[in-house]
């Protein structure tokens, strides 16, 4: 999952926040006053990079001053360098902040894996006794919809064609190629998470299987809107072709 990148802020464009230049205060920029191109130009691009900024502040979960920042760029992009800090401390303080916005990522990553994590347990155990569900060594579980046409498996080093549909174990939809008239881009066995690549070279080509991929073998504690911590992932995949390498 995504982890916070607070450098990435300072990639963010510099105009994205128009203010007055005596009270350094926000102002709504009132649209009557874009009288020509340039003032509808220097608008769009304050605008969709202040909105930028705002979703990264609502979906990375970073705590920082808006206020500061606003007043910050204005002086930058108004040319004014008086009271800047020195690059040891700009590194200093971001290093830190950094560290610190991590260590709260983490901790509230914990929080939310534990209960997940028990959930997950629980459904393996008892789906694990389920007509037609195996179990491999490393606690993957799946089962055989569809036998495939041939027995041509895909190894680590090969490419596939397939569909797929992810859920959670609420039965919440996080994302699914069956509804589109193209399957997923040939992909490397390699490149998805342990659970699945390893589900994938049991397949057989033409086949649909059912993963249930525990959190170890999925993403772990990691935290994201879509996919919480310590969430066991449920697969649905039917694999279309297997290319060889």
């Amino acid at each position: 999952m995504k982890k916070i990148l607070v450098s990435s802020l300072v990639l963010f464009g510099s105009l994205s926040v128009m203010l007055t230049g005596c009270s350094q205060k926000p102002k709504k920029v009132d649209l009557g006053e874009l009288k020509t191109l340039k003032d509808s130009a220097s608008y769009i691009i304050g605008y969709m990079n202040g909105r930028q900024m705002s979703e990264a502040f609502a979906t990375q979960q970073i705590d920082l001053d808006k206020e500061i920042i606003a007043r910050a760029m204005y002086q930058t992009i108004m040319g004014d360098t008086t009271g800047s800090l020195t690059q040891e401390q700009i590194q200093s303080v971001m290093q830190k902040f950094q560290a610190e916005a991590q260590k709260k990522q983490h901790e509230e990553a914990q929080k939310i894996a534990k209960p997940n994590r028990e959930k997950a347990e629980k459904f393996l155990a008892e789906n694990k006794g389920k007509e037609g569900v195996q179990t491999t060594e490393s606690g993957l579980q799946y089962k055989v919809i569809k036998a495939g046409k041939n027995d041509k498996h895909p190894a680590k080093n090969d490419r596939v064609r397939m569909k797929y549909r992810l859920k959670l174990l609420d039965g919440k939809v996080i994302e699914s190629s069956f509804e589109s008239d193209e399957p997923v881009a040939p992909t490397g066995v390699a490149n998805f998470i342990p659970g699945f690549s390893e589900g994938l070279t049991l397949m057989t080509e033409g086949s649909t299987y059912m993963f249930w991929i525990k959190p170890d073998l999925a993403y772990g504690d990691n935290n994201s809107p879509s996919i919480p911590a310590g969430s066991l992932l449920c697969f649905e995949v039917e694999l279309l072709e297997v290319i060889k390498s």
